[in-house]
């Protein structure tokens, strides 16, 4: 596998992963409407909504250096957030989805870091 340098938001090839912390239908339909919604947007989002364990998602993510991590549980989904993550930065904590969503196409938009 080639080497992938870490990108900024507005260049990477995997700007956004949407990751759900487990498959109830409620939480992945919440997820995919933000996919829905950043892909309307034109950017480069993928959903994880696999049963797979929270950590091994996240892991997975941040081998493959994907930008931001939207992860989102039961507790996210009741308050209208997504937990932010950051490659090589961490957790960033819950903000309110049309916030972050504002965030990222401003981020994008002017090519910020």
């Amino acid at each position: 596998m080639t080497s992938r340098c870490a990108f900024p938001l507005w260049l990477a090839p995997d700007q956004v992963r949407v990751i759900t912390i487990g498959d109830d239908e409620a939480l992945v339909n919440y997820s995919k409407q933000i996919v829905t919604e950043l892909r309307a947007h034109e950017v480069r989002v993928v959903g994880d909504y696999s049963s797979d364990p929270m950590k091994a998602k996240i892991s997975e993510a941040e081998k493959m250096r994907v930008h931001t991590m939207l992860v989102i549980g039961g507790r996210d989904m009741e308050a209208g957030a997504v937990s932010v993550r950051l490659h090589g930065k961490g957790n960033l904590g819950a903000k309110p989805k049309a916030e972050v969503i504002a965030e990222i196409l401003n981020s994008i938009k002017n090519r910020a870091a």
